[in-house]
């Protein structure tokens, strides 16, 4: 075997070499593969996100409770507005506004 026979045997390798790692990009990169990549990516990350809130409100339940009274006082805020409102209204005009609420209701 002469030394150009061997320089060709090492190119064609080379090239079987390249035309493979070729293929394997373009797997990799097929936006079907990349879209399902993602997906798996994200579902991992929420799960994991979710597993650590858990804990988090396993560990720390009273301040969990304090977000969620401080969410629905925030949600509520208008209607917890208009109470305070009538009681002020009531409250200067003599009558009771819970009893009044009540029958409303």
């Amino acid at each position: 075997m002469t030394e150009l026979d061997r320089a060709e045997a090492r190119a064609a390798l080379a090239r079987l070499h390249m035309a493979k790692t070729l293929t394997a990009l373009q797997t990799r990169l097929d936006p079907r593969n990349v879209a399902r990549e993602a997906v798996d990516g994200l579902a991992d990350t929420g799960t994991r996100v979710l597993d650590a809130g858990i804990g988090a409100a396993k560990r720390h339940p009273g301040k969990i409770a304090g977000g969620v009274a401080l969410l629905a006082a925030f949600l509520g805020r208008h209607h917890i507005a208009k109470l305070i409102g009538k009681a002020r209204s009531a409250k200067s005009s003599g009558k009771n506004p819970l009893k009044a609420e009540r029958k409303k209701l």
